[in-house]
């Protein structure tokens, strides 16, 4: 298990690898339609690509809230979150809030175990009316059966999920993100506290080549247009206002701040 604890104010953050997944190389060069792909695999260079899934939980104002649930137990080498929060003394049923960014499979499978029971039974659910109408669409006119199967699961749980926009505060200091492009409802979270500032930009890129090559599509992209506007604006955000950026895909633990402007940009690692 792999923990990283970070202070913003009077903000505990903990962020939680959820797991470090193999990524076949060649699978990602495809995830990038239109460019060349002898242009993405000279963008990747010799180093292997980023697999990694950091989750924030957050301790506010007497909220425990978990942001995304990744894919749990029911994918190898992944499972990292319950037993980051089992190494915090932290069981499922004491997280009051399961926060939503999109829904993704590794944001959103572990939500649910094997006979269908929700893992984080006393939670309520947040997330965006825009993503859960997105989702409820796609599987209701999709003929696969994991689709149907998530369907039924998500609608069994309708009554727990509350809708939020962006501007909205979950927590005190934790505000809704608007990322929209990725997903139509994708989200994230500012964190802000004692002068101390933080963004969960969640999936807003993916491989650490994408902040020098902000217009390159990326195959899960529910809008590549709308994706690419947005990376440009948030990142740009970042860089303005110097803000501590936490990534859902790059190398644990994820934080950096951004570097750059306009439409080329530079991750740099914390520390």
């Amino acid at each position: 298990m792999t923990v990283h604890r970070r202070q913003i104010g009077d903000i505990d953050l903990v962020i939680l690898q959820e797991g470090a997944a193999f990524m076949d190389r060649e699978s990602v060069i495809a995830r990038y339609p239109n460019v060349a792909p002898a242009d993405v695999s000279a963008a990747l260079g010799d180093e292997p690509p980023s697999g990694c899934l950091n989750l924030p939980f957050i301790q506010s104002g007497g909220k425990r809230i978990l942001v995304d649930v990744g894919f749990g137990e029911s994918a190898p080498g992944m499972g990292g979150v319950l037993r980051g929060l089992a190494s915090l003394g932290v069981a499922p049923a004491d997280i009051d809030t399961v926060y939503l960014t999109h829904f993704h499979a590794d944001h959103i499978a572990g939500m649910f175990d094997a006979e269908g029971k929700l893992v984080y039974g006393d939670a309520r659910y947040l997330t965006t009316r825009a993503e859960w109408d997105e989702w409820m669409q796609r599987w209701a006119a999709s003929e696969s059966p994991a689709d149907a199967r998530n369907l039924a699961l998500f609608q069994s749980i309708s009554d727990r999920v509350d809708f939020v926009e962006p501007g909205t505060a979950i927590a005190p200091g934790v505000t809704v993100v608007d990322l929209a492009g990725h997903t139509r409802g994708h989200s994230g979270l500012l964190l802000e506290s004692g002068g101390e500032r933080l963004i969960h930009a969640v999936d807003l890129l993916h491989q650490p080549f994408q902040f020098a090559r902000t217009d390159w599509h990326f195959s899960f992209d529910s809008n590549p247009a709308a994706a690419v506007r947005t990376r440009r604006r948030v990142l740009q955000r970042c860089v303005d206002e110097n803000l501590l950026t936490l990534m859902y895909h790059m190398p644990f633990p994820g934080l950096g701040r951004v570097a750059g402007g306009g439409e080329v940009f530079a991750w740099q690692p914390a520390d």
